[in-house]
């Protein structure tokens, strides 16, 4: 364990959104600029002993999303330019929450927030997220399970409209647990 990891919650959520505040400050035609923060986080995730695969793999996720937002900014006068610097910033912001979060463990920062009084409904629902995403994501690894024992040999095509019905179905599935959940909730006198 690192110190970052041993460092306070506030401090870290702090100088985070520091980081991401300033890159949002950044005038556009020096939007680049925010690149210079790049080699900064990568020193920290290093001496942060952070796993740089899983780091990457994670922000990769990501890309797609980024990649839309800045798409948004072609449409503006000097497009080029003004695409390039919001995925920039995008970018770093980005690797800067993944760092937050892969060296605060969730119930520190959601007890950081409550702190600093952000919406009580907010915090619940990133509580939420962290504590069932595990059960998500075994919901969908059985699903795929399931799906390959079932398709022996397929064309792209039909692999991908199973995909989408299997996205679709993982979707039903959840809407149908957090029902459940809920009414359990209920039952007991916590909502």
């Amino acid at each position: 364990m690192s110190s970052l990891h041993r460092a306070p919650a506030t401090l870290k959520l702090g100088a985070s959104l520091a980081l991401i505040l300033g890159l949002a400050a950044l005038p556009a035609p020096h939007a680049l600029w925010s690149l210079g923060g790049l080699p900064l986080l990568l020193g920290v995730a290093w001496l942060s002993r952070l796993d740089f695969r899983a780091l990457l793999a994670r922000l990769a996720l990501g890309v797609p999303f980024l990649l839309g937002v800045a798409s948004l900014a072609w449409f503006q006068p000097q497009g080029f330019s003004a695409s390039l610097g919001l995925l920039a910033k995008s970018l770093i912001c980005l690797l800067t929450l993944q760092i937050l979060v892969s060296t605060t463990p969730v119930s520190e920062l959601v007890r950081t927030l409550r702190r600093l009084h952000v919406p009580e409904l907010l915090c619940d629902a990133i509580a939420l997220l962290s504590r069932y995403s595990s059960l998500l994501l075994d919901e969908a690894r059985r699903m795929r399970r399931a799906r390959a024992g079932r398709t022996l040999r397929a064309s792209r095509w039909l692999l991908w409209r199973a995909l989408g019905n299997s996205i679709g179905l993982l979707f039903v599935r959840t809407v149908s647990r957090a029902e459940r959940v809920q009414l359990a909730m209920r039952s007991r006198g916590g909502v």
